[in-house]
C-alpha cells in the first residue's frame, strides 16, 4: 500500500469513537478531557499533561517518517511544570506506573486525532520505570493501544540515556516491549557506545546528539559507521539546530529544531511545511 494512499485512511473507527465518548473540557472531572479543537488532556491530581510533537524525518525523498511526544504540564494557576518535576514527585513506584501510562495514553490519543497516515509515534519512558516494572512491560499499553486500534508497530518506546550504562536490565526491557509488538529506541552518547551493546540490546532505533555524530573531527569516518549500521538498526541524529547538507548515508534520520519545532499538531503543520519548503526532494 502506498504512502499517500495511508495518508487518505480516515481514523481508525475504535480511535473515533473513543474519543467522542470523552467528555468535553468545560464538564471536567475526569482523568481525560477532550478539548473543544479535537485535542486531549489529562488530569493528574491538579496538573494538566498534554503532548506537542517534533517531526523525525528522512533527508531522503519521503518526507517525516514520525513523531516524538513530548509532555506539557499545567499546574495550579497555570503555571508550566516541567515533566522531571512532575516525575520527581511521585516518588512510589505505584503512582509513577500510573502516571506515565497516563501521559502516554494522552500522547495516543493525541496522536491519532491529528495523523492520519502511517508514521510512527515515539514515546519516552521514564528510567525508573525500567526497574520498577517487575516484568512484562508493554502489556498494559499494549490493552490500550488496541482499545484505540493503533497498531503497536507503529509504536517506538524510547528509553533514556541512563539506561544504556545497564545493557542487561536494558536487554530485558527491551524485549518485553517487542514481544508485546512494539518497535524500540535507545539513545546513546556515542557511537562507540552503541558499538559496545549492539550484540545484546535488540534496538531498532538508536539516537545519538547530532554534535556527536555529524560534527566532530572525524565525522566522514562516522558517517562510514552509520552506513555499516544500517542493516541492524536505524540512526536518528538528534538535536540538530541546522541543517545538513548532502552526503548523507542512506537510512539516516534527523531530528532537531532545524527540521521541525514541538508543537501540538504536528502531523498537520509539518506536513504543510515540509510540501511549500520542498523538503522531500
Amino acid at each position: 500500500m502506498s504512502r499517500q494512499t495511508l495518508s487518505q485512511r480516515p481514523l481508525a473507527e475504535r480511535a473515533r469513537a473513543f474519543l467522542d465518548r470523552l467528555p468535553l473540557e468545560r464538564e471536567g472531572g475526569k482523568q481525560l478531557r477532550r478539548l473543544a479543537e479535537g485535542g486531549v488532556v489529562g488530569d493528574w491530581f491538579g496538573c494538566e499533561l498534554s503532548s506537542v510533537f517534533q517531526p523525525i524525518v528522512s533527508p531522503q525523498p519521503g518526507g517525516i517518517v514520525g513523531f516524538e511526544a513530548f509532555l506539557r504540564i499545567l499546574g495550579s494557576g497555570e503555571r508550566a511544570l516541567s515533566p522531571w518535576t512532575l516525575f520527581s514527585a511521585n516518588a512510589d513506584d505505584g503512582r509513577l506506573v500510573a502516571l506515565d501510562r497516563l501521559a502516554r495514553t494522552v500522547h495516543a490519543l493525541n496522536f491519532l486525532s491529528s495523523v492520519e497516515d502511517d508514521s510512527l509515534l515515539f514515546l519516552n519512558v521514564h528510567g525508573r520505570l525500567l526497574a520498577a516494572v517487575a516484568g512484562d512491560h508493554g502489556a498494559a499499553f499494549r490493552k490500550v493501544l488496541d482499545a484505540l486500534g493503533l497498531p503497536p508497530e507503529r509504536v517506538v518506546i524510547e528509553t533514556p540515556l541512563e539506561a544504556s550504562s545497564q545493557p542487561e536490565l536494558l536487554g530485558f526491557v527491551l524485549r518485553n516491549y517487542r514481544n508485546n509488538g512494539f518497535q524500540v529506541a535507545i539513545n546513546v552518547d556515542s557511537p562507540a557506545q552503541w558499538q559496545s551493546l549492539v550484540s545484546r540490546v535488540p534496538a531498532q532505533f538508536v539516537k545519538i546528539d547530532g554534535d556527536r555524530l555529524l560534527f566532530a573531527d572525524d565525522w566522514r569516518s562516522r558517517l562510514g559507521w552509520v552506513a555499516g549500521l544500517r542493516e541492524g538498526a536505524t540512526i536518528i541524529a538528534t538535536r540538530l539546530e541546522r541543517k545538513l547538507e548532502s552526503d548523507l548515508p542512506d537510512g539516516l534520520l534527523l531530528q532537531g529544531y532545524a527540521y521541525g519545532l514541538p508543537v501540538r499538531r504536528a502531523a498537520i503543520t509539518h506536513a504543510e511545511r515540509y510540501v511549500l519548503e520542498g523538503f522531500a526532494r
